[in-house]
């Protein structure tokens, strides 16, 4: 039916099938983005605080106090999603702020392995100090087949002699987002501090919305900016709200579907998000922990 309507305006009406197949790929998107996914993709912080502080970070590390993951907390909330995913996931994000920062970070590789055995599982660095790694960092990622996949940003780093390092441990090691090649940028994600806007339409056009999923301290959420807000509230003296509600507790769902169904949907945080207000292509700059990288 679709193709007939293709063919059909291609033919007589040429100006409208650009139109057509616009409308039809956003149809698309929507409807995937609404369909609770049957296979997890997700990310984990193994510190909240980072040593870089870029720019608008949606993780908002560069205004986090420093914290690290508990390594109990964590062994716990995998051995439990372990459980209710039966061990799979497409890809797994040991991340931050900083992963490296953390000063245990080889011991959570071994655990991340131990729940998941067959998923792919990144560290998700931005290099500063994997070069400064113990050679039982680049055995354990060895031995667990962790890809350390660093960002290339426009910063004095010898990246050559990291992927040499990481190639003489046999290690995997990859450019995150292409920044091997390309330029690394940013964006500017606002928030709308009023919660004014249309959480259902928000999570429609949001490219972390049941994308970037979330997992912290036993609880997952649809996108990395829920998940992090406290840092902007307590930074800023705000009191943008997240409840229980922006977020499902690992430990009380029943089955791996309560998950993707709670995951599929906008959450009351939403309206918290200006998505009309998005930037990007934004040329790289560290942070000047001014609260306009995250607000209009």
């Amino acid at each position: 039916m679709i193709e007939s309507i293709r063919s059909y305006l291609k033919k007589f009406l040429p100006p409208l099938e650009k139109t057509f197949n616009s409308e039809l790929q956003k149809l698309e998107s929507d409807v995937t983005k609404l369909a609770p996914k049957t296979i997890i993709n997700f990310g984990v912080p193994l510190a909240e605080h980072c040593n870089l502080k870029c720019c608008g970070c949606d993780h908002f590390a560069p205004i986090a106090e420093q914290a690290f993951a508990d390594i109990g907390v964590f062994e716990n909330d995998f051995a439990r999603l372990s459980e209710l995913l039966n061990g799979e996931a497409v890809t797994i994000g040991l991340m931050g702020g900083e992963p490296l920062l953390h000063p245990q970070v080889r011991d959570f590789l071994y655990i991340a392995r131990k729940y998941f055995p067959k998923t792919r599982i990144r560290v998700v660095s931005n290099g500063v100090l994997l070069l400064k790694q113990k050679d039982d960092f680049w055995k354990a990622c060895r031995e667990n087949n962790i890809i350390l996949e660093v960002t290339k940003y426009p910063i004095n780093l010898k990246f050559d002699e990291m992927k040499k390092i990481a190639s003489s441990f046999g290690v995997t090691m990859k450019f995150r987002d292409n920044t091997g090649e390309i330029q690394k940028t940013s964006y500017h994600i606002p928030l709308d501090v009023e919660g004014r806007q249309d959480a259902q339409r928000n999570f429609m056009q949001c490219f972390h919305a049941n994308n970037t999923i979330f997992l912290n301290k036993g609880r997952l959420y649809t996108c990395t900016v829920a998940a992090n807000i406290g840092h902007f509230n307590k930074y800023f003296n705000m009191d943008l709200p997240i409840s229980a509600r922006d977020s499902i507790d690992i430990y009380k769902a029943q089955i791996a579907q309560d998950i993707f169904e709670f995951l599929s949907k906008p959450i009351p945080f939403c309206r918290y998000c200006y998505v009309d207000k998005r930037t990007f292509g934004i040329s790289w700059k560290r942070s000047h922990k001014d609260i306009k990288e995250w607000t209009v």
